[in-house]
């Protein structure tokens, strides 16, 4: 008994050594907080925040353009539109979830912690997210920096054309990623087709706080990254039955001009990749239950790390404190399209 004893009190010692260490971080799941308040009486008041996902909700490329040759008409047309439309009927139809994930959801943390992830989720009241079952190429760890003055992101030299709308840059309270080295976008996954995913490098991700209201938003979002041209002149999917090769619509590349007598280029240089373009979009993204299987980091006691033993992440709260459920990751069957 006295060994049993001693055993209890070291166990509860870690655990609120760990609680007290980890309480600024977030690394914790409520199920545990819950479980270590009734056996030590350590209740805090409010909770540490859990991972908070947000889906991608608009995805617009705003630069560079593509350009595509009407065959019925003979000539050649932005097609950009068509191509945001296509990306927009994915993301309501939930054949494509982009979602960020934020580790804590803190404007005042100097660094959080960013998952970029094509995940899996189910429209509903609230949409429920997950990561699980997804390949582990489409999902990407970062840090994220926050600020509170001046504004998040910006764009490379020389890379935007005049001619179109500019990407925004989201304005304080936001976040800025550090340079992912790369990560696909996914774009399309049309049932039975290849997912259309864009494989960019040096990667960054921004945009702006909006936490204070319901449902909590991140926008102004800019998502920008380079395309070698020997990876845009590959086929990146298939869009309504088509292999989709970047290179073959962009003005420079093999895309063709609307004016023949007035030619340009939107292909730029990269001091590492040498020719290809860089790519920009606009975005937006809303707060969405989430569920996953990763362990939350735990600190570190001197020993080795420990973990709640759930290995679920269980619950996740609001900006402002108030908890909100997620007890499960949603059922996924079948019929979430994601190509994955």
């Amino acid at each position: 008994m006295l060994v049993a004893r001693r055993r209890l009190i070291a166990a509860l010692t870690r655990a609120a050594l760990a609680f007290s260490v980890g309480l600024a971080g977030g690394c914790y799941s409520n199920e545990y907080l819950d479980g270590l308040c009734a056996n030590t009486g350590v209740c805090p008041d409010p909770p540490p925040e859990s991972p908070v996902a947000f889906r991608i909700t608009s995805l617009e490329l705003v630069d560079p353009h593509t350009y595509t040759f009407d065959t019925v008409l003979g000539v050649c047309t932005d097609s950009t539109a068509t191509l945001n439309g296509f990306i927009a009927q994915g993301i309501a139809d939930y054949d494509v979830s982009n979602v960020l994930v934020l580790r804590p959801l803190d404007p005042k943390s100097a660094v959080v912690k960013l998952q970029y992830v094509s995940a899996l989720c189910i429209a509903g009241e609230p949409t429920n997210c997950t990561d699980r079952m997804v390949a582990g190429t489409h999902t990407v760890d970062a840090d994220a920096f926050n600020r509170d003055v001046g504004a998040c992101g910006g764009t490379e030299a020389n890379s935007l054309n005049q001619s179109y709308d500019a990407p925004p840059q989201p304005a304080a309270p936001c976040l800025v990623s550090e340079t992912i080295p790369g990560t696909p976008v996914r774009l399309a996954a049309q049932t039975g087709m290849l997912p259309l995913d864009l494989n960019l490098v040096e990667v960054e991700i921004a945009a702006a706080y909006a936490v204070d209201g319901e449902p909590q938003k991140l926008v102004q979002g800019a998502l920008r990254g380079f395309m070698p041209a020997a990876t845009a002149m590959l086929a990146a999917g298939q869009a309504n039955g088509i292999s989709f090769v970047p290179w073959n619509v962009l003005a420079g590349g093999a895309g063709c001009q609307v004016d023949a007598m007035n030619t340009f280029s939107d292909i730029d240089n990269h001091g590492l990749y040498g020719q290809g373009v860089w790519m920009y979009f606009n975005f937006t993204a809303e707060r969405v239950q989430w569920a996953t299987d990763r362990p939350e980091p735990m600190p570190e006691t001197g020993g080795a790390s420990e973990t709640d033993g759930t290995s679920t992440t269980a619950a996740t709260t609001s900006a402002t404190g108030e908890a909100t459920a997620a007890t499960a990751g949603p059922t996924v069957g079948p019929t979430v399209g994601t190509g994955q």
